[in-house]
């Protein structure tokens, strides 16, 4: 946090040479002292207080032929805001200065580091300040006091602001804000005692509530814990029991699914009503016997279905692959991966419900794919059997071209006779070719 510019003046006593220069033990200083500034100790700054007291007291008296009154300031104490990088150098120049607009002597100048507090975050917040102790009767015997008007003051906060090149305090008579009051050294001190007592005060309530609570909630996690404990013994068997019915319940659902696809594809139910009636039997057992033999029963009527499902549909494939004649080595390698697929759809460790429908239904794919084949092959045959018949066909209409293109010879023309016998002849030739065919 930007530190800003403050200058506060006001009535001092020569207590504050002790003060400020750290002769005595104060109540302010929590930090270490070894950073502080002082130009002079506390007895030769009241040594060269009085001496100039007394050299301003008679140059008063001689100017105005009265007696110095009683009410009148003849010590002032100015405080001002510094920040961490600040020197004695720059603390001179504000000496100087106030020496120069005021006409008056500085007795005492000090720095002081060691003053702040601890915030509630345990940081350490320094006050980085200065003191200068000044006459409060100028050199030629006149109230500085006079001097200082509201006028004076508000630029004096200008000038210093400078001086120091820091941003200005806010102008509260610009602004038209209300100003605070000002605590003096010793208010500010008791101030901050009483804030301080009550904030070990809070903090020692509050390091009192948090052990409290954590010793609470410490102990109600151990009896959560313990609830949790009995809570999840008395729901075990619960749990198991209902988690056996459930399993039941699936396997009866699955067998069902199973026999409608069956249905579907013209097949024979797969399962019986002895199945059925062996699965409604070991639910009743759940009645009277362990949840562990239950348990084993359930697996081994388990392992008896998928069995039945492998069987079936090994079956399935072996007749469709037998039907459609698929002998070459692609076809003998589709027929073995399927049946691959089917072992590794119904092994035990697999989910039941899902594996072996997923397994039906890829059986059901093959099995359009066989007939598909078959169709083919159909095809194929009746094509055959087309070319062959229209080969037929082309062989006979050949034979009738020869005959009738024949050559005869002029001088040796056939009876009428032996030309009926030759052509009778020609026609058994093609007949019996044609049978050929």
């Amino acid at each position: 946090m930007i530190r800003k510019s403050s200058i506060h003046i006001e009535k001092a006593n020569i207590g504050e040479f002790y003060h400020n220069s750290r002769e005595k033990d104060t109540n302010n200083s929590i930090f270490s002292k070894d950073d502080n500034y002082c130009n002079i100790k506390a007895n030769e700054a009241m040594e060269l207080y009085f001496n100039e007291l007394k050299k301003r007291t008679e140059l008063y008296q001689r100017r105005t032929g009265k007696k110095l009154h009683k009410k009148t300031i003849t010590l002032f104490s100015a405080i001002i805001n510094l920040n961490e990088k600040h020197t004695k150098e720059d603390l001179e120049k504000v000496v100087r200065f106030i020496e120069k607009r005021y006409n008056t002597k500085v007795i005492q100048y000090s720095i002081h580091k060691d003053e702040g507090h601890i915030d509630e975050n345990e940081n350490p917040i320094i006050n980085y300040h200065a003191h200068i102790l000044f006459m409060g009767i100028d050199n030629e015997g006149v109230s500085v006091r006079r001097k200082m008007d509201r006028k004076d003051l508000i630029t004096l906060q200008d000038e210093i602001a400078k001086l120091l090149n820091m941003p200005r305090g806010i102008n509260y008579t610009q602004e038209k804000k209300k100003r605070p009051k000002r605590l003096n050294t010793y208010e500010y001190k008791r101030a901050m005692k009483i804030k301080n007592d009550e904030v070990l005060k809070l903090k020692k309530e509050l390091e009192k509530e948090k052990n409290l609570r954590k010793q609470t909630e410490e102990e109600n996690k151990k009896l959560k814990k313990d609830l949790l404990l009995k809570d999840a013994e008395i729901r075990k068997l619960e749990l198991t029991k209902k988690g056996l019915e459930k399993r039941i319940q699936k396997l009866r659902n699955q067998m069902k699914d199973y026999n409608k696809l069956q249905e579907e594809n013209k097949q024979y139910k797969i399962f019986t009503k002895e199945d059925y009636q062996t699965l409604s039997q070991i639910k009743k057992l759940l009645k009277v016997s362990s949840l562990k033999d239950i348990n084993h029963m359930l697996n081994e009527f388990e392992n008896s279905i998928k069995e039945k499902i492998q069987k079936r549909q090994l079956k399935l494939i072996e007749k469709h692959s037998t039907e459609t004649g698929i002998l070459n080595k692609e076809k003998v390698v589709k027929t073995d991966t399927a049946k691959t697929i089917i072992k590794s759809t119904t092994s035990p460790t697999k989910d039941y419900g899902k594996e072996f429908i997923e397994a039906v239904f890829r059986v059901k794919q093959l099995q359009k794919e066989l007939k598909e084949e078959k169709e083919k092959n159909k095809s194929l045959k009746e094509q055959i059997k087309e070319l062959e018949d229209e080969n037929a066909k082309l062989k006979i209409e050949r034979g009738y071209e020869e005959i009738e293109n024949e050559p005869e010879s002029i001088g040796n023309q056939p009876s009428n006779k032996n030309k009926s016998n030759t052509k009778i002849k020609k026609t058994n030739q093609f007949n019996i070719k044609q049978d050929k065919f």
